[in-house]
């Protein structure tokens, strides 16, 4: 069970804050920057040339919304880790990363995107894991031997 407070529990948290936090952006994103009417995003050749016409802004929130998202996960989960803290962020961002390669995969993007995509999610994820380790209550000392 300790286990399962300690490390199972914030992993989810953060994902949890970090997938809302991508979401919002993702959201927003689509308010800018709409898809074609009438595009159905059930046709695999819709989307490719859907994506394929997608202005830079439209990818760069999305970018944006990893880094952020994974940035604030990390943070959560490294708060609330029992122990590692860093460790915890970093398998956050890792799982993120995953997540992405898959997206990326069913959904064609452009190679600057891929690099890019890549390359933030582990750094957003210690920066974030750094920050909630600094941001931990301290360790109670222990109580002195009589």
């Amino acid at each position: 069970m300790r286990f399962f407070r300690g490390s199972v529990v914030p992993v989810w948290a953060g994902a949890f804050v970090a997938g809302l936090l991508v979401w919002v952006m993702e959201l927003l994103g689509s308010l800018i920057y709409p898809l074609p009417a009438g595009m159905n995003p059930d046709d695999p050749a819709a989307v490719k040339a859907a994506m394929a016409n997608l202005p830079a802004g439209a990818l760069l929130l999305v970018l944006l919304g990893w880094i952020v998202g994974t940035f604030a996960g990390a943070w959560i989960t490294a708060l609330r880790a029992a122990r590692a803290p860093i460790g915890h962020g970093l398998l956050l961002g890792g799982l993120f990363l995953v997540g992405a390669v898959v997206n990326m995969l069913m959904i064609p993007h452009p190679v600057w995107f891929w690099i890019v995509g890549l390359a933030i999610f582990l750094p957003s994820a210690y920066l974030g894991a750094k920050r909630g380790a600094r941001s931990r209550p301290p360790e109670p000392l222990p109580e002195p031997e009589e």
